[in-house]
């Protein structure tokens, strides 16, 4: 807990130094690297999902129902909001970066084009 305390102090103490342009660009960088994970995190997801449903015949019921994931797929339950439907499945993402300058958190927002939905069983995303 002592350590923790220590680091947390050294953060808000660091951050008080750093310029607010150094800032700026430093949350740019993270944003950057936040999409990255985003859009690995949230292709993961499909990809388990869909293969579920080629396996089964149909989608599954939770996340937790996919079967032989792996440690890396196994990160997507932390970024990513699962719902079977009628017919497919909703998917969202819920990524948010912490801000360098104490600013909220934003949310990392990412676009496909229509022809990465096509042929998936994704009825609903907030990244539509």
């Amino acid at each position: 807990m002592k350590k923790a305390f220590v680091f947390i102090l050294s953060g808000v103490l660091m951050g008080s130094c750093i310029p607010d342009n150094v800032k700026e660009k430093l949350n740019d960088g993270l944003m950057v690297g936040h999409r990255m994970l985003a859009d690995q995190e949230f292709k993961r997801a499909i990809a388990n999902i869909e293969l579920h449903r080629l396996r089964t015949g149909a989608y599954p019921a939770t996340l937790h129902e996919l079967k032989f994931l792996s440690a890396m797929d196994s990160t997507m339950f932390s970024y990513v909001e699962y719902s079977r439907l009628d017919s497919g499945y909703a998917l969202n993402l819920k990524m948010e970066v912490p801000s360098i300058s104490g600013d909220a958190p934003q949310k990392v927002d990412l676009t496909y084009p229509a022809e990465f939905w096509a042929g998936l069983g994704c009825r609903r995303s907030n990244l539509k």
